[in-house]
């Protein structure tokens, strides 16, 4: 089997995009993270630089990175601004399963930034049991009929449409599940955002869906189909979430360690202390492992090979490792890192939401066990 490393391009290509988010994000950060209004500057500036559209075939105007390629990109943004990953991760749906109508109508715009998909999957009453969604989709025609609501859905306040997922077989469980594109625009649509303690910038909030009409040919792959999308998707987007943690992470942990050189007590630099020197030597360690086990998964996922596994193992516990040492470098700060002229406490609220996205920690460790035991060996 052959070992994972960075080439030399990807390195390269780091040290651009760490240049770049430092200089045009970084500054920013703190004013763009406790508003929620859209951030149109950032994404202005990332289409600039090509970011928006990193991910995209080159069909459709974008570079066609591999996977492991578009992980560096999101980390180093993470480092400067946890709220900027606008990379549109969201492509997989309709370059494996839509129409090239499909593609050729929303693929193209996002390559230039004015086309966002969100995905519109949790509801009130279940989240990470997605397979028990209630919101319905009647075929009418030449139309389908949504009616339902979705919660907890980044980028309603700007995203042009949703992969919304409906039951089309109420009676089949996960196998009743299909995929529509709706726009924002939609007859029957009402959106309302939600006022969260982080991440404000991503536009959290709700959809309310009465009498949709939609076209028969919004929906993405054949009826039925919807479950197995999405989870093949959570798969990736999990080891992002990860890699825009332990960005932020890294950041504040580095932040620490120069506070904790500078900082005297008892006419000693604080760094000289094994309570900081430890703290941050182990914090530091566990960041390190994780990190390689994101890259790890993408590097699988450009291989084609299963990773659904390795996703759940760093989807439960980077965000959780990476809350930790935030806080921890908030502590070594003292009451300075206390205050919101810096960007810890900040930091710590937008990384604590991704606790909760995309998948809690329990769910993802019934996934890991039943990969690793069998199905038959689930508690449910």
């Amino acid at each position: 089997m052959v070992e994972f490393a960075f080439s030399e391009e990807q390195e390269l290509f780091r040290q651009a995009v760490r240049e770049f988010a430092q200089q045009g994000l970084a500054p920013g950060y703190l004013e763009r993270a406790r508003s929620d209004a859209p951030p149109l500057d950032v994404i202005d500036k990332l289409r600039d630089q090509g970011l928006l559209a990193l991910n995209l075939p080159e069909e459709y105007g974008g570079q066609g990175a591999d996977h492991v390629t578009l992980g560096i990109a999101v980390e180093e943004i993470a480092r400067a601004d946890i709220n900027a990953i606008f990379c549109n991760a969201l492509v997989g749906p309709l370059m494996k399963y839509g129409t090239p109508e499909q593609r050729q109508r929303w693929l193209s715009p996002m390559a230039t930034g004015d086309c966002f998909l969100g995905l519109a999957l949790t509801e009130p009453h279940c989240g990470s049991d997605a397979a028990a969604i209630r919101t319905n989709a009647v075929r009418d025609g030449d139309e389908y009929i949504i009616n339902g609501e979705k919660s907890s859905i980044s980028m309603t306040t700007w995203a042009h449409a949703f992969f919304l997922f409906a039951k089309t077989d109420p009676q089949a469980g996960a196998r009743g599940v299909s995929c529509f594109l709706v726009p924002r625009d939609s007859s029957g649509l009402t959106l309302s955002q939600f006022h969260d303690m982080g991440s404000k910038p991503l536009g959290r909030g709700a959809l309310n869906l009465k009498d949709v009409r939609i076209p028969a040919e919004n929906r993405v792959g054949e009826e039925g189909m919807g479950f197995k999308m999405v989870m093949g998707e959570f798969d990736y987007i999990r080891v992002l979430i990860g890699l825009q943690c332990l960005g932020a992470a890294q950041v504040s942990l580095e932040e620490a360690g120069d506070y904790a050189k500078d900082r005297t007590a008892f006419g000693k630099p604080i760094a000289r202390f094994e309570g900081i020197s430890f703290l941050i030597a182990e914090h530091a360690t566990l960041m390190e492992a994780a990190r390689l086990l994101c890259y790890k998964v993408l590097w699988m996922r450009d291989q084609g090979l299963p990773h659904t596994k390795e996703a759940a193992m760093v989807k439960w516990w980077v965000p959780q490792l990476t809350a930790k040492a935030i806080q921890d470098a908030l502590l070594i700060h003292g009451h300075l890192g206390y205050s919101d002229e810096f960007p810890l406490e900040q930091r710590l609220r937008d990384v604590l939401g991704y606790q909760l996205a995309d998948g809690t920690a329990q769910i993802q460790k019934i996934v890991i066990a039943r990969e690793l035991i069998g199905r038959e060996f689930l508690p449910y």
